[in-house]
Formats: C-alpha cells, structure tokens, sequence
C-alpha cells in the first residue's frame, strides 16, 4: 500500500486550515481534511479548488485502521480524550505530528516511544509557536553559554488576534488548574508576575504559565530554575485577568458554559493587535565571565506561526530520514529548520554582562 497522504486532523479549524493551505502549495491532490463536521471539510476544499480532499472522522471515537489508508503522515490540531487515535497511527507505521499545547497529554504521548520505534514510525510533539518555537529558541540561546543557571520563557499574545476557541478555552481551564515547577512547589496559573521588554512593543507584564515547554526543557537541564510565563499585548487586560485569578472569580470559568460565553466574549470584542512574540533569557556563563543571552521573535497571528512551523516539520518528516520513536520538536531539530519560515528580522539576539 502506498502511504502518500496527509490527513489534518481538525483541517478547517483556526490552525489547521492554515497549516493546509501551506501544504497544498506542495503537495496538491494529497491532503485530506478530517473532522466531524463533514459539511465544513467540504466547504474547506471546495474553496481550494478541490485539491484537498474532504473526510468525516472523530476521533473521539474508535476510528479503523481502513479510514486511514494511504495516510502517510497525520497532523493532529485537536485536543483529544487519550492516545488511542494516536498509537493506531504509529502501529499502522504512519508518521505523526501533534500541536497540543497540555503537558499531561503530551506525557502520555512520550509513552508511545516503544510502539513507535516496533513500528517503524516517527511523532513528533510540542509543535506550534508554544510549546515549539519557545523549546527551538531556549536551546539556541542555552547553547551561546558554557554553563546555564537560569531560563526564563516568556509569551505574549495579541488581543487581538483571531484566536481559535480550543486555544482560548484551553487557556481559560488552566486558570483553575494549578501545576507543579521545578521545585516541585505548585503554581497558581498567571500568578507571580514579572515585566518584560519585548522586542518592537514594549514592557508587558508576564506571569507563570502551565506552557509544557518549560517541563520538555527540563529533560535537558535538569538542575535548573524554568520558567514560562504568559501576557498579552494590552495591559489592561493581563491585569483584569490577573484580578479574576487573585479575586477568586476565576473559579466560575470551572462551568463549561460560562468558559463558551468567555471564550466568544473575547472573539468578538476588538482590542489589541494581533502581534505575537516570544522571549528567551538564559543566564548563566561565558568563559571567565557572567552573562546573559536575550533571545527575540516577534511576529504576527499567532495561529499562522503554528501553522508555519507545523508545515515545516510535515515537510521534514515526509522528505528527509528521520528516527522511529516519539521526539519533542527539539530532540529532533534546531531553530535553523525553520529559518525558511519567518523573515530575518522577525528573530534578533544580544548577549549582556
């Protein structure tokens, strides 16, 4: 059977209707557009002239191994209720990408290692702009010093950007879900703030995020301190969701209906830009001296850098040799891979005493 197929997963979605557009400028007549709603993976492809092709899938259900014949590669943009879509992928020997941003899932997504490697396969996880381009970025910047202390992440998002709704509702979840730091001692999202200068914008207030970057990170600096933390463009926005965390209101985004009529509230509401940027500082030594490497990306449409980069790595897998198993994006690929993505001036680096 000839496996030349790339199924998106979620394909007329906020990402991935973006990350299909790329790809259909190099493999036409190959993509394929799965998600329940049949109707808009249709309307999808009628609007690309046909060169994709429309399929029903939930996989939230069983899915069959004959639905995903001549798949070749899957790229997945949904969150999902466990790994079993995902490890029907690698024993069907089909290479996988997934751009789900929840440390506890992409946890059980490393357990597949085995599966992956028994099969002949490759997944690849932390693909996005966050977690993605913020692990490229930190080890890039780590490996300017000789020795490391110290990492801080630090993500703004454009209010106004057109935020698909799995992104802001997954945002507003973690708000009530508190998670554990390098010291093992639990963090209360968007708490313990710290002011930023980012890169064309400005200083903004950041504050500690559940980002799984910061836990990926871990496995190759174990001994020390990491921190993700996350803002927003306009101020007075990190300080109103800053109060509902500290006030306690926060606890009403628990109700899955009041998380819908937040999410939409703020899809609709104009305010902002829809600028995203990312910022690495990592401390710690040069030879004979302390210094600092300050990392810069700024770009814009947050859902589009995740697009980009997740295309590229799709190109990756489908024309390069890569490893059977399960890999974070880093383990596999450098800041360099992606440099064919975003202008030159979109990146920018200084080195401080």
């Amino acid at each position: 059977m000839t496996r030349d197929n790339i199924l998106i997963v979620g394909g007329y979605g906020e990402v991935g209707r973006k990350i299909a557009k790329i790809l259909l400028s190099s493999y036409p007549n190959r993509v394929c557009i799965a998600g329940r709603n049949l109707e808009k993976a249709k309307q999808f492809c009628a609007q690309h002239k046909d060169l994709a092709t429309p399929l029903q899938m939930d996989v939230s259900k069983t899915v069959h191994s004959q639905q995903l014949a001549n798949v070749g590669l899957v790229i997945m943009c949904l969150e999902q209720p466990n790994t079993a879509f995902a490890q029907l992928c690698l024993k069907e020997g089909i290479m996988y990408i997934d751009i789900t941003a929840s440390h506890s899932f992409l946890k059980q997504l490393e357990n597949l290692h085995f599966t992956a490697i028994e099969h002949n396969s490759t997944a690849i996880f932390s693909v996005g702009m966050a977690p993605g381009l913020t692990n490229l970025m930190a080890m890039h910047a780590a490996k300017q010093l000789t020795s490391i202390e110290r990492l801080h992440i630090s993500i703004l998002l454009g209010a106004g950007d057109t935020h698909g709704t799995a992104a802001i509702l997954w945002i507003l979840q973690q708000l009530n879900i508190p998670y554990h730091n390098y010291e093992n001692q639990v963090i209360t999202n968007f708490t313990n703030k710290r002011s930023v200068q980012f890169k064309d914008i400005g200083k903004r207030s950041v504050y500690q995020f559940n980002f799984s970057d910061q836990h990926t990170l871990a496995k190759h600096f174990p001994s020390i301190p990491i921190i993700t933390r996350l803002g927003f463009d306009v101020e007075s926005l990190n300080w109103f969701v800053s109060f509902l965390q500290k006030s306690r209101i926060a606890y009403l985004l628990k109700f899955n209906r009041i998380q819908s009529i937040l999410a939409s509230l703020i899809q609709k509401i104009k305010m902002g830009s829809d600028v995203c940027s990312i910022q690495i500082e990592a401390i710690g030594k040069m030879p004979h001296k302390d210094a600092t490497v300050t990392l810069d990306f700024k770009g814009r449409d947050e859902s589009l850098v995740t697009a980009k980069i997740a295309a590229a790595i799709a190109r990756e897998l489908l024309e390069n040799e890569h490893p059977s198993g399960t890999y974070h994006i880093e383990e596999l690929f450098t800041c360099e891979t992606l440099q064919n993505q975003f202008d030159a001036s979109s990146f920018s680096q200084s080195i401080t005493p």
